[in-house]
């Protein structure tokens, strides 16, 4: 699914990557300068902020060291909106 919000059945889900792409615009960093500092590519921040890429244990990490906000806390958002997904799909 390639929205960042999700509307069906009285539902909504936010993909992880909003969050991530809100807190690349409160650094007043580029993509390319936030993707540089998490150490993966511009491609795949692309694709986590369009809501196209999954929040991995690595990129937890990753984002943990970055942004301050704990490793759990990203899977956690990523758990939440995995299950509403399905949740859609009933």
């Amino acid at each position: 699914m390639s929205n960042e919000i999700v509307e069906c059945k009285d539902l909504i889900a936010f993909h992880p990557g909003q969050y991530v792409g809100e807190l690349i615009e409160d650094y007043n960093l580029t993509h390319k300068e936030f993707s540089e500092r998490l150490g993966i590519s511009e491609m795949k921040l692309g694709k986590l902020v369009k809501g196209e890429e999954s929040i991995s244990n690595d990129l937890a990490q990753k984002l943990e060291k970055l942004t301050n906000i704990s490793m759990k806390t990203w899977l956690n958002l990523q758990n939440a909106y995995d299950i509403k997904m399905t949740e859609f799909l009933e």
